[in-house]
Parts: C-alpha cells; structure tokens; sequence
C-alpha cells in the first residue's frame, strides 16, 4: 500500500479536516480536565498530582472498576483509602509514595538502631564505673554476678530491639521491592509500561558503545479511539488484554514487549536483523488480523495493526534508535494502516512533523 497523495483541492479539504480534528481533540482534552476538577471539587479531594492522575483514568473511560471503587468510598474520602485505590491499579504516582513511605522507615529505623547503641554504650560504661570494679578492686562474688546479670539484662535488650529493626527494614525493602515492580507494570495488561521499556531500551546503551543485533517494533492498533467510541470502554479494555496475552506469547525469553501508551506496544529483539524483524511484525500483523472479537451486538469484529521497525545497526543513543522505530510507525499509519514499514533513508526523508500532519495527530 503506496503513501496517500493529494491534488490540490483535496489538500486544502484535508487541511480543514485536520484542523476540524484538532479543534475536537483539543476541546475533548479540556472537557476532560474541567470535569477532574469539578468532580474532585465535588467529591472533596484534595487538588494533588497524584489525585488527579486516579481521577484522570477514571474519567477519561480508561479504567471503570477503578470509578466503582472509588465511588464506593462516599464524599469526601480519605487520603489513605485514594492512595490505596491508586497502589491497587499500579498507578505510577502512587507507587512512587508507597516506596518513599518505605525509604523513610528505614532511615528511621537505622536511626534509632543508632540512639539505641549510643545509649547502651553510655549505660554499660555508667554501669562499670558504679560497680567499682578496677584492677585494685575486683570485688566480691557476689558484686561480679550482679554486674555480670546487668550487662547481660542490657544486651539481651538491645538483641531484641536490633532484632527488631532489621525486620522492619527487610519488610521496608520488600515494600519498596513491590512497589518498583508495581511501577514497572502496565495494571490492565500486566505487561510492562513505559517506565520498564525506557529502562530497558537505555540498558542497551549504557556503555555509549555502538549495539549490533537488536531489532525494535513500535506496534498501534488502528483506529482503537473508534472501538472504544461504539462498543465502551469496557470492551476496549477485554481487546488489550487479548492483544497483550498474544504479544507476550510471540516473544523468546530474551526479548521484551512492553504496553507504552493507550493503543501502543514495543517490542524489543535480541540477534535479530532487520529482514528477521520485518518477517517477525508481518507475522504479528497477519495473527492481529486474523482474530475475531465479538461486539455488543454479537457479531463478529476484527482490529488491525500498523507496526514501525528499525534495528540499532550501530547506533549509539536510545533516543535515535527509539526515533528511527517511531519515523517508520508514523509512515506505516500515514498510509491505509495495517501495514509494516521498516526504517530506510528514504522513510527517513519525510520529517516527523509530516506524518503527523498526515495521520491528524
């Protein structure tokens, strides 16, 4: 399928298309944003990042069982209880408090371990000095056992209360475990997000050394706004998770998918040139199409993909090669979709900002 080209009459109506789309886009983003604030307002919740972003998935129609357990706290809901809805969806920020939360008691912890050894020292010194036990005068029998009883009393005491703390951290660095592999997680898919793909992708170069064999492929679902638009949210939702099960099952143990937006995937493969990579997201692209959804009215419906490949051949920064896989993404929906465009020189040509114009993004 060739590029779309335009005489032109038609690039002045496509013009005014786009320029129609944005206005909506626009318009629909700040519906959105008003409706945050006045909900919160509403409902009496404090006006913080990590606030709106909860009320943002729910509103927006990303996540419904999430508004359920919201709505189910009442007005004016506790702090707490919001931060443990966010901790349960794996909502970044969210999980960001939970591990400071964490850090902070083990600071506190070691801290007091620290009081607690500065204190005995003083009191087995204090109790040395009071027992009058020198070199001139080692006391009677029964002065040592008191003195060896209370230094024992004394260090039984700290065991404990060292025994103790060491606990409190473990459970703190399991808490702070959890929640980065919670933060790493995509909630609806169980993929890993965005966070975990950009780590991933930067491990490739930390060394700044040139990378040989790895392929990347930037998956979109076409049209999705539309699924979700005529069947609900709900059905958007069961379509990901489909997609995610098949995407995680066509990988090796050595390779990477990761869901990195709403409707988008990354793949990342090891020892993979570009011809192996095209062949790979043109299975990918044939499997996608082949499957069947059944819609609210119970007929059969079909999603297609259109998939962006570049290969490191190279290069030296994630950024460039995350640029090259994303340029071919943008060629490859500027044309019909469901399709698969590798990066070229000559895909190259056209700036970012032209396959934007483009799609109507």
């Amino acid at each position: 399928m060739g590029i779309i080209s335009f005489d032109k009459g038609t690039k002045t109506d496509m013009g005014a298309e786009l320029a129609k789309k944005a206005t909506k886009s626009v318009a629909r983003n700040n519906l959105v944003a008003s409706k945050i604030i006045q909900f919160m307002a509403k409902m009496h919740v404090a006006p913080i990042p990590r606030n709106y972003e909860l009320f943002y998935e729910v509103l927006s129609g990303h996540n419904p069982e999430m508004g359920r357990d919201i709505l189910a706290l009442g007005n004016a809901p506790q702090q707490h209880d919001l931060d443990e809805i966010g901790l349960k969806y794996n909502l970044p920020g969210h999980c960001g408090i939970t591990a400071g939360k964490a850090a902070s008691e083990i600071s506190r912890t070691i801290e007091q371990i620290s009081q607690r050894l500065t204190v005995a020292l003083h009191r087995s010194t204090s109790l040395l000095a009071s027992s009058g036990l020198d070199a001139d005068h080692i006391g009677t029998q029964e002065e040592l056992l008191h003195f060896a009883a209370s230094l024992h009393e004394e260090q039984s005491s700290l065991l404990h209360f060292v025994t103790k703390g060491l606990e409190t951290m473990q459970e703190c660095e399991a808490s702070i475990e959890k929640a980065r592999h919670i933060s790493l997680r995509d909630h609806l898919t169980m993929l890993p997000n965005r966070i975990a793909f950009a780590e991933k992708l930067s491990a490739l170069f930390i060394d700044k050394q040139p990378q040989t064999h790895f392929a990347m492929l930037l998956v979109n679902i076409d049209n999705f706004r539309h699924v979700n638009e005529r069947y609900g949210a709900t059905a958007g939702n069961r379509a990901l998770r489909r997609l995610a099960a098949l995407f995680r099952k066509s990988i090796k143990k050595q390779d990477f998918v990761a869901r990195t937006a709403g409707n988008e995937f990354a793949f990342l493969f090891s020892e993979v040139p570009l011809n192996a990579a095209e062949n790979i997201a043109e299975r990918l692209r044939r499997t996608v199409e082949s499957l069947r959804f059944i819609n609210k009215t119970g007929q059969d419906d079909k999603l297609t993909v259109s998939i962006g490949v570049a290969v490191v051949d190279g290069l030296t920064s994630a950024a460039e090669f995350y640029g090259n896989a994303e340029i071919s993404l943008l060629a490859a929906r500027s044309r019909e979709g469901n399709c698969v465009v590798p990066y070229s020189r000559d895909v190259a040509k056209r700036s970012r900002n032209s396959y934007l114009l483009q799609i109507g993004a």
